[in-house]
């Protein structure tokens, strides 16, 4: 399996993305439509929808995305817990990719077998996680940096 993992392209401060998300979410789409990716996680806040939109016109009914919100009292460790039980149940030959936040991705991919992930910086945006489960043990997780430096 391969999971790519991040945080919502840049924001704005009433939850949407700035020009310079979504140029940012428009380059994620060209660097994951051919990767095989064919489903998504993702929160149910409007900036990580709109991370997603130009991969999901790009990819149309290839692609499932599944909102996971931040339900109840315990509404982080719910989104974190159902988004690694959804992965983990899924074929070992499947493609994913998960959107989320600063304080949810490490957590999210720490849970997937990643170890350690460090910090997401509030005005970081272009960190993308790469982790590859199930071809040797433990799992590999690689770090990139996607578009303009942030």
């Amino acid at each position: 399996m391969i999971v790519f993992a991040l945080r919502h392209a840049d924001r704005t401060s009433d939850d949407d993305l700035s020009p310079a998300g979504l140029q940012r979410a428009a380059l994620l789409a060209r660097m994951l439509a051919e990767t095989g990716v064919s489903i998504a996680y993702r929160s149910d806040a409007r900036r990580a929808a709109r991370t997603l939109e130009p991969l999901e016109r790009k990819l149309g009914a290839a692609l499932a995305i599944e909102e996971v919100g931040f339900s109840g009292q315990d509404g982080v460790e719910f989104h974190i817990a159902k988004i690694v039980d959804s992965v983990k149940a899924l074929p070992p030959d499947t493609v994913v990719a998960v959107v989320s936040h600063s304080n949810t991705v490490g957590r999210i991919l720490e849970g997937l077998g990643s170890g350690p992930v460090g910090t997401i910086e509030p005005p970081e945006f272009d960190k993308l996680f790469v982790l590859f489960v199930g071809l040797q043990d433990p799992p590999t997780l690689v770090m990139l940096r996607y578009g303009a430096a942030s």
